[in-house]
């Protein structure tokens, strides 16, 4: 399958799964299985399943509110702004109603040091769940972890790096520390635009940058996991000795002590820390930075 120029490497389900697997071990790269999976999981199943446990989630104005779930779909249905990200304890049980299993086989079941790190705390961090409304976007950013996700329900759309992103275009080094996570200017020259729909899966590499617009509301479920330490030493090297260097002790004790969802930033943390950044200059570019994504 040759892939044209400026665009992800789409392969469909029935392609054979050793070339997904030759490509995912090979090239790592983002690319996409369409119709990778069959999903029932929508707003009602939410809600059926999972309807009195609370979450946090993401109110119009980016500031953190805890509610039950059932709570949340009805002021998602009367069509106000919310998202909810990264949700690990929904998340984990969420798995047990998804067949992972092509999953495994594309990613193999084979665990890297750094994994065991995922499932310190409370709840594993491998396994989250995500919902957007329309017009949710967040700042174009990486992770240092690797995912793969599924789009269980509605449309999304990701913009996503051509290449490998340099170090040096990572913005405010030091302001989202110990978060992990890295920003970016955005740049549509720069990206790929891909939409999801129900049952496609998305391999987002670790220090892969990219971000989503939301055009309604949607569902994914995001498997993530480490990769194998030659990835971080020959392909990302400086970005993850940064991050190695920076990220201080007590951030993996918070880890253990709070859910991950409880570490999502919002509107207020975001601006305390901006405000922090002594030159005039820069703290009002990086709290207009911030706004114009949405403060996420």
């Amino acid at each position: 399958m040759k892939q044209k120029t400026d665009q992800i490497k789409t392969f469909k389900h029935k392609t054979d799964l050793h070339e997904i697997q030759n490509y995912f071990n090979s090239e790592k790269k983002p690319f996409v299985i369409k119709n990778a999976f069959s999903s029932n999981i929508d707003l009602n199943y939410l809600e059926k399943h999972f309807s009195n446990q609370d979450v946090i989630a993401l109110n119009e104005n980016s500031d953190k509110e805890t509610l039950p779930m059932s709570e949340l779909i009805s002021k998602v249905n009367q069509g106000k702004k919310y998202r909810l990200r990264a949700n690990t304890k929904i998340g984990n049980q969420l798995k047990e109603h998804i067949d992972t299993d092509y999953l495994e086989q594309v990613k193999g079941n084979t665990k890297h040091l750094f994994d065991y790190l995922l499932s310190f705390g409370k709840t594993s961090r491998q396994h989250t769940l995500f919902l957007s409304t329309s017009e949710n976007t967040f700042a174009k950013h990486a992770h240092v972890i690797s995912g793969l996700i599924i789009h269980l329900y509605g449309n999304k759309t990701w913009y996503i790096s051509k290449s490998r992103e340099r170090f040096k275009s990572i913005k405010y080094k030091s302001l989202l520390n110990p978060n992990p996570l890295y920003v970016t200017d955005k740049d549509p020259a720069k990206e790929i635009a891909l939409k999801l729909e129900p049952g496609d899966m998305l391999y987002m590499p670790a220090y892969w940058f990219h971000y989503t617009y939301s055009y309604d509301i949607n569902i994914s479920y995001s498997h993530f996991f480490t990769e194998p330490i030659q990835y971080y030493l020959y392909k990302t090297f400086l970005m993850f000795s940064y991050q190695a260097v920076t990220n201080p002790v007590h951030s993996f004790i918070k880890a253990i002590r709070k859910e991950p969802e409880e570490h999502i930033f919002d509107r207020e943390e975001i601006i305390d820390k901006c405000n922090k950044i002594r030159n005039k200059t820069q703290r009002d570019e990086a709290l207009q930075f911030f706004k114009d994504n949405d403060y996420s």
